[in-house]
C-alpha cells in the first residue's frame, strides 16, 4: 500500500528552500564572478611587476575611483567579511532600475578611465623617445607593422566580442527558462497549499453521503422488514437509473434536461398561442349564447303553438290575416276600385 503524501511538510519544505535560496541576480552571477576574480588573480601572480608608467595609470585610476559613491552592487568591492553580512541586504536592495543604473554609471567610469590611460601612456611614450639615448625615432615601416599588430588585436577583439554576444545571449533565454520554471514552481506552490484544503473538505462530504446513502438503505430494509404499503423506497432501490456509473448517469441526466427543455420550449409556444385562443372561445361563447337564445325563443314559440292547436282555438295569425282581407275588402269598395275574387 502507497505511503499518503504529507502534503504540509512538503509544503513547508518548500517553502524553506525557496527563502534559504531566493532568486536573486546577484546570487545568481556569484560563481561566474568568483571564476572571473580567481582567472584575475592568476593571470596579475603570473604577468611581470608593472612599469613605473603603468604604476602612475594604476595611481590616477584608483584615484578616480575612490572619488566615486560607493555602489550597491558592488559585492566584488567588499571583504569577505563584510561581503557574508551585507549580502542579504545588497539582494533586497536590487531592483531592475538600480542594475540599469549601475551599469551605465560603470560604463561612464570605464569610458573615463580608457581614456585616462590613453593619454598617459601616449604622454609617457612620447617624453621618453625624445629624452632617450639615442631619440626613439619611428619610421613608416614600423608604423606598418604596427598598424598590421592592431588589426589582428581589433580582430580578435571582435571575435571575442561575438563571442561574449552570444554568451550574454545563451545567459538570457537561459535566464528567462529559469524564471518561467521559478513562476511555475510558485504556482504549484499555491495549488499545494490549497489542494488539500479541498481534498479534506471533498473527504468529508464524501463520508457525509456515504452516512446517508446507509441510513436510507437500513431505512428501506426496515420498511419491507415491517411489510409496509410504501413501494417508492424498493421502486428507488431497483431503479437501473439509480446504480448507475459516473458516465451513464451523466449522460441519462443531460438527456433528461434536454426533455426539459424541449418540454420548456412547448409549454412557452402555447402561453403565446394562448391569447389568440381565449378570444377564439369568447367570440365562440358569445356566438353560442345567441344560438342558444333563439333556439329557445323558438321552442317556446312551438310549445305555445302546439298548446293553442291541441285547446281547439283560432289561431291569431288566421284573425289578423281575415282582418286584413275584410279591411282590403272594404277599402276597395269605397275607393270604387272592384273587389279581388
Amino acid at each position: 500500500m502507497a505511503k499518503p503524501v504529507d502534503y504540509h511538510a512538503t509544503l513547508a519544505s518548500l517553502r524553506a528552500q525557496q527563502s534559504s535560496q531566493p532568486l536573486s541576480i546577484l546570487a545568481l552571477a556569484e560563481p561566474l564572478t568568483a571564476t572571473a576574480s580567481k582567472s584575475q588573480n592568476e593571470l596579475q601572480s603570473q604577468a611581470q611587476p608593472q612599469s613605473p608608467s603603468n604604476a602612475n595609470t594604476n595611481t590616477g585610476a584608483s584615484r578616480l575611483q575612490s572619488h566615486q559613491q560607493p555602489r550597491r552592487s558592488d559585492v566584488s568591492s567588499n571583504t569577505a567579511s563584510q561581503a557574508a553580512s551585507d549580502m542579504a541586504d545588497s539582494f533586497s536592495q536590487l531592483i531592475p532600475t538600480s542594475l540599469s543604473a549601475d551599469l551605465a554609471h560603470y560604463k561612464d567610469l570605464f569610458s573615463k578611465l580608457r581614456f585616462s590611460y590613453l593619454e598617459q601612456v601616449t604622454k609617457e611614450k612620447y617624453l621618453r623617445s625624445i629624452v632617450g639615448d639615442p631619440p626613439l625615432v619611428v619610421s613608416h615601416s614600423d608604423n606598418l607593422v604596427l598598424e598590421d599588430k592592431l588589426g589582428a588585436m581589433k580582430a580578435e577583439l571582435q571575435a571575442k566580442k561575438r563571442d561574449v554576444d552570444v554568451l550574454v545571449a545563451e545567459i538570457e533565454s537561459q535566464a528567462r527558462l529559469l524564471a518561467q520554471r521559478y513562476d511555475t514552481v510558485t504556482e504549484g506552490l499555491d495549488v499545494l497549499e490549497r489542494v488539500p484544503r479541498q481534498l479534506d473538505q471533498l473527504r468529508q462530504e464524501i463520508a457525509e453521503l456515504q452516512a446517508e446513502v446507509t441510513a436510507k438503505k437500513r431505512k428501506q430494509r426496515i420498511g419491507h422488514s415491517s411489510g409496509s404499503d410504501d413501494g417508492d423506497a424498493g421502486d428507488i432501490e431497483n431503479d437501473p437509473l439509480m446504480n448507475l456509473a459516473l458516465g451513464p448517469t451523466q449522460l441519462a441526466l443531460d438527456s433528461q434536461k434536454a426533455a426539459n427543455a424541449e418540454l420548456d420550449r412547448q409549454i412557452d409556444l402555447l402561453k403565446r398561442q394562448m391569447p389568440a385562443k381565449d378570444r377564439d372561445v369568447e367570440k365562440m361563447d358569445r356566438e353560442l349564447a345567441e344560438l342558444e337564445k333563439t333556439r329557445n325563443e323558438t321552442t317556446r314559440l312551438a310549445v305555445e303553438l302546439r298548446r293553442r292547436r291541441e285547446q281547439g282555438a283560432r289561431d291569431e295569425m288566421e284573425d289578423l290575416g281575415r282582418w286584413y282581407r275584410g279591411s282590403d275588402a272594404v277599402l276597395r269598395g269605397v275607393l270604387g276600385l272592384g273587389v279581388e275574387s
